[in-house]
């Protein structure tokens, strides 16, 4: 399994376990500009931008370039409600199921 499908299991994985942590969702898959939010949550309190990335076998942090970085960072600018932060989630799949990791406070 790769590209949409992967991503798009990856964004459900990542939600369940965001909403197992008390999130509430804002919006999800949210355009602005040439960017795009995967999920915008409200969680203890503020609102935060969360980036979903997800790959079988393979860290999937190692997709968050500079680049990748700065769009994220642009987005999250011009959206509203404003997040008061961006997290990255990892959602790495093997063959016993998939492991999440919660980086808090990209920015």
């Amino acid at each position: 399994m790769s590209g949409r499908p992967l991503g798009a299991l990856g964004e459900a994985v990542a939600l369940a376990f965001l909403l197992r942590r008390g999130a509430t969702v804002i919006a999800r898959n949210v355009r602005v500009g040439r960017g795009e939010i995967d999920l915008l949550v409200r969680i203890d309190g503020i609102v935060v931008a969360a980036e979903v990335k997800a790959r079988y076998g393979a860290d999937p942090l190692v997709q968050i370039t500079e680049e990748k970085e700065r769009r994220m960072l642009d987005a999250a600018r011009r959206v509203r409600p404003r997040p008061a932060r961006i997290d990255v989630l990892s959602v790495e799949f093997g063959a016993t199921g998939a492991t999440v990791r919660w980086i808090r406070g990209l920015s």
